[in-house]
């Protein structure tokens, strides 16, 4: 029986060509550069809290997250953290600084045990001249990566901590089932005091705009546990609405 994404990624005895297959940057690739990039990835773990990589140090290679969660942090002066974004198996990480030939813009934290598959600079670099659907998918990821940026500083910029809160909820509900309705419920896949820093808020302020979509009847919320209860009403609040 052929094996699901999840499970296909978590498989490291599996051939790295298959588990290449069902990442999006390498959708296409002709079975040769899947064997080139096979032979190029390293097989890398880090343990919980370790720190992949740092904010502002020379990029040698970027990463493919296999199993775990990592999250891409920036720091202010006086110590403030701020997650730029929380990295999910299947995806990568460290890809722009590599193609820029820069240092990392943010540092890389391990959220729990992780897996991940590591490509050095300069070999991926001599794949890519010469492959261009893999070029095309490098550009088409960077285009991905822009268009969250870019609504995150959005959101950040110009909408409330309820707004960034149900747009968050709207985009896991629908990464989790394909769609948005009443009655399908999530779990964070992160803890509230990562969410909030996520957000760009704090734990306190968190906790009172949860409690207040939960008083106006968008969703319920328990342990965390997210369920839907009024979606039409959430899209609302991720827009902008207030109420």
């Amino acid at each position: 029986m052929e094996k699901s994404y999840n499970e296909a990624l978590l498989d490291m005895s599996a051939r790295k060509e298959d588990i290449l297959k069902k990442i999006y940057l390498f959708s296409g690739l002709s079975d040769k550069d899947l064997e080139t990039l096979s032979r190029l990835a390293i097989t890398r773990r880090f343990s919980r809290d370790t720190t992949i990589f740092w904010e502002g140090r020379e990029a040698q290679g970027f990463f493919i997250l296999l199993a775990g969660q990592v999250k891409l942090t920036k720091s202010s002066p006086d110590g403030k953290e701020y997650i730029l974004r929380i990295v999910n198996p299947g995806e990568t990480f460290g890809e722009a600084a590599v193609l820029a030939e820069a240092g990392y813009p943010a540092s890389a934290i391990a959220l729990e045990d992780c897996q991940t598959l590591y490509f050095a600079k300069t070999d991926f670099l001599g794949l890519l001249s010469a492959s261009p659907t893999l070029a095309r998918n490098m550009l088409a990821t960077m285009s991905r990566l822009l268009f969250h940026l870019t609504r995150q500083l959005e959101d950040l910029s110009l909408k409330e901590v309820s707004s960034r809160l149900a747009r968050y909820v709207l985009d896991r509900c629908l990464e989790k089932h394909g769609r948005i309705e009443a009655g399908l419920s999530f779990d964070l896949a992160i803890t509230k005091t990562h969410l909030a820093s996520y957000l760009g808020t704090i734990s306190e302020t968190l906790s009172r705009t949860l409690a207040r979509l939960k008083g106006l009847g968008a969703i319920n919320e328990d342990r965390g546990r997210i369920i839907i209860k009024d979606p039409t009403l959430l899209q609302s609040i991720a827009k902008g609405t207030k109420f």
